[in-house]
């Protein structure tokens, strides 16, 4: 691997370039280059899963399961708080089943909200700025993101939202890469883990949060 360049998948939203930022500084720590190939996220694990990239990123676990050729790095690299989004309609989120009496915005890939989701009345989008769009045009009652969604909201013009909280659910994310680079995972995950001890992930994250914190107070609708 000396000298080579690693490309990996990596979906075009918020998250993705935060977990990117974070991938990023654990390459650099075991002295290899990274470079990220934008892709829907379908595609981004698809081209993973054939080797057509080295893997993707900011996957919950388990999607080994579907995508046999892929392995994770047992380390995550950030949290995924998956919430809830409307135009204006409040209620009490308690889980997935809470979701089920209304119309749905998912976006396709994300694996979580596919799964919680199953058999409720839904439209599956291609990315963040579909689902979005779907949302704010009123082709469905609720979409669901991570808080990570602000500044793409911003960047639409696609305010005022309510995020309705406590979020779905909560859960690590992390790196995985194809079985032909599996020999970089153990030295991966120990890189992320120093990152996580010296506080490099915190300041990423901390960062990133200053936008985000920012797009929201643009866009946010006031808590009923």
């Amino acid at each position: 691997m000396a000298g080579e360049t690693v490309i990996l998948s990596q979906r075009d939203d918020p998250l993705a370039h935060i977990a990117a930022s974070i991938v990023s500084s654990a390459f650099h720590r075991i002295a290899l280059d990274v470079l990220f190939k934008p892709l829907p996220p379908e595609r981004a694990l698809q081209d993973a899963d054939k080797g057509e990239t080295a893997g993707d990123i900011a996957r919950i676990a388990g999607i080994e399961k579907q995508y046999a050729n892929l392995v994770m790095v047992p380390e995550p690299l950030l949290n995924f708080d998956t919430l809830a989004f409307t135009t204006g309609l409040s209620f009490k989120v308690d889980g997935w089943e809470s979701l089920r009496p209304y119309r749905l915005c998912v976006l396709r890939a994300m694996k979580l909200a596919e799964q919680g989701t199953e058999g409720m009345d839904r439209i599956l989008g291609n990315d963040s700025s579909q689902i979005i769009l779907m949302l704010r045009a009123g082709r469905c009652d609720v979409g669901i993101f991570a808080h990570y969604i602000w500044p793409e909201v911003d960047r639409l013009q696609a305010g005022p939202l309510r995020m309705l909280e406590p979020p779905i659910s909560s859960l690590p994310l992390y790196l995985y890469l194809n079985k032909s680079q599996a020999a970089l995972g153990p030295r991966l995950a120990e890189a992320l883990r120093q990152m996580r001890r010296d506080g490099s992930t915190d300041r990423i994250i901390m960062d990133a949060q200053k936008d985000i914190a920012a797009a929201r107070s643009r866009n946010e609708m006031p808590a009923k």
